[in-house]
């Protein structure tokens, strides 16, 4: 009895220790007593006006927020986060046939997803702390809120409210990615 409940023991910390799971963000994390960070407005490679800083300001606003780390320019800063936008697409996700469309449908909720290139470097090495070369995020969006009256007006305010929040959950994961050492 004592054996195989050893043996159990055993299988299952092997089992779940040796499982392959990690987060796709890579390098070891911040150093220990990092405390001066710069976050530049991120290179923009998109259509989309402004995107780059928006996603830099949701990120500075989560190390502020969350974090013992002070915001400095990018010459004082210990470690410094460089992004880029790489792309921002949107795939249909709900549609609706309208009669005025003479049966074409209408796309009612769309998925809007954002794709950013994000790394951490010691500007004084040049070592890279942490990255993610394809850090994508999406967030689904009414699109035509009343499909029997569509408003490009509410279309646009609930794609950049999409937007808003996009920036600000990639912030949260990007600064929790990065103080855990993934």
């Amino acid at each position: 009895m004592k054996t195989g409940f050893i043996a159990l023991t055993a299988f299952v910390l092997l089992v779940t220790g040796g499982c392959g799971y990690h987060f796709t963000g890579e390098g070891p994390g911040p150093r220990p007593g990092l405390k001066r960070i710069s976050i530049p407005v991120f290179k923009n490679n998109t259509s989309e006006p402004e995107l780059g800083a928006i996603l830099a300001g949701a990120l500075r606003r989560e190390f502020m927020k969350r974090g013992n780390m002070q915001l400095v320019s990018s010459e004082e800063a210990e470690a410094v986060f460089w992004g880029t936008v790489t792309n921002i697409y949107a795939t249909p996700v709900a549609h609706r046939e309208l009669p005025i469309t003479y049966g074409k449908q209408l796309a009612v909720e769309t998925r809007l997803y954002v794709v950013l290139d994000i790394r951490c470097v010691d500007p004084g090495t040049g070592k890279v702390l942490w990255q993610d070369p394809s850090f994508t995020y999406f967030r689904v969006y009414q699109q035509v809120p009343d499909p029997d009256n569509p408003s490009t007006i509410v279309s646009f305010d609930n794609r950049r409210q999409a937007l808003e929040v996009i920036s600000r959950e990639m912030a949260v994961r990007i600064h929790d990615r990065f103080l855990s050492n993934f």
